[in-house]
């Protein structure tokens, strides 16, 4: 237990209305897990690899390398040839599996209908945390995520300094944060432990709270980085949208398909148990001397290209933000540092009681 020296104070001016204040993104959510499999279906492998929720920049690599030892499996059991691989999305999970692909000496090609600067993924707030994620406690599953903890975390960490826009920074919260917490019980040791602090070093702050010690991923470097890395090594990004599965099957010519379309695997595979969340977050002007996260009772991340306020979790497909609530998002966090009168925070908010069964992926750990 301990007591810190005052940290800085964001500066909360805002303005909705002007260009690029808020954003919005749909997180692909899917009960009862998220999805990571093979199926054969007629001459094509299709390897499934989405619904993670608002988890996929901290999932990502590790899914990546169970995308690649997958297909790695089936190409030296069918002793298959065939080189060439086609990506389906753009995002995170499409990214860093065609990365990975490439490393096994394939071809890889990736069909998009949006560009990875128009993908969930670049909207993203890009702490590295568990969220908005449920997964299956059996045994398999478990040792399944733990794995995927376990190499994206060692990744990302691998790529501080390198460009990747990744670092490593404190986060300060109120209450327990469930997103970092779900990997200590996890994977024991992977990340510190987090530190109890018996008062909180902001201004408007008199309670005690927790220190933890994780990544923030950068989208807004990330995404771009990966692009480039992928068109650099001869992946060729094809702008082409698909009806269904059967349409994906006839038209492509490889034999070997990854399907990280996020939400679109509504539509495209059928999955009911896809639910779309969309996320909203105001931008604030960047501000250097914050070198902190904040999380928890609202969530406040200092990047390069913005002080990121967020976040909101609803169930809707409107991919189209509302100033009202984006203001309100600021609103509610410069009470919370003292900086106007505190006022309750909003049940649209993604860390209001009433979201909980959400947010914290032990509690709702499927069957």
């Amino acid at each position: 237990m301990s007591t810190l020296p005052p940290l800085p104070t964001a500066d909360f001016t805002f303005d909705p209305h002007q260009p690029g204040a808020c954003v919005a993104g749909l997180r692909p959510y899917r009960t009862k897990s998220y999805r990571l499999d093979r199926e054969e279906l007629g001459d094509k492998l299709v390897v499934h690899n989405y619904g993670h929720g608002g988890g996929g920049i901290t999932l990502s690599w590790g899914c990546a390398a169970k995308v690649r030892d997958l297909v790695l499996r089936h190409r030296t059991q069918n002793k298959t040839t065939e080189r060439e691989v086609a990506v389906i999305g753009a995002g995170v999970m499409g990214l860093t599996a065609a990365t990975l692909l490439l490393d096994l000496g394939l071809d890889v090609t990736i069909y998009s209908d949006r560009k990875p600067v128009e993908t969930t993924s670049y909207k993203a707030g890009g702490q590295w945390a568990v969220s908005l994620l449920e997964y299956s406690k059996d045994f398999a599953k478990v040792q399944e995520l733990q794995y995927i903890l376990r190499t994206a975390y060692t990744m990302f960490k691998a790529s501080i300094g390198k460009g990747f826009g990744v670092s490593e920074v404190d986060n300060y919260s109120v209450n327990a944060t469930s997103g970092i917490d779900v990997v200590h019980d996890l994977v024991p040791g992977l990340l510190p432990q987090r530190e109890y602090l018996k008062r909180l070093p902001f201004e408007g702050h008199d309670t005690s709270g927790y220190r933890y010690r994780t990544l923030l991923v950068e989208p807004p470097i990330f995404i771009p980085r990966l692009e480039r890395d992928l068109k650099a090594r001869g992946v060729t990004f094809v702008n082409r949208r698909f009806i269904n599965s059967a349409d994906v099957l006839t038209s492509l010519t490889q034999k070997t398909i990854i399907n990280c379309t996020g939400l679109g695997a509504k539509d495209l595979w059928n999955d009911s148990d896809m639910l779309p969340l969309r996320g909203q977050l105001a931008m604030l002007r960047p501000q250097p001397n914050l070198e902190y996260l904040y999380g928890q009772n609202g969530y406040m991340f200092p990047r390069n290209d913005h002080v990121i306020i967020g976040g909101t979790v609803e169930e809707t497909c409107e991919e189209t933000f509302d100033p009202a609530q984006c203001r309100k998002l600021v609103e509610y966090m410069a009470g919370v540092f003292g900086q106007r009168p505190p006022e309750p925070m909003p049940e649209f908010h993604i860390h209001h009681p009433r979201n909980e069964l959400l947010v914290d992926p032990r509690l709702s750990i499927s069957l």
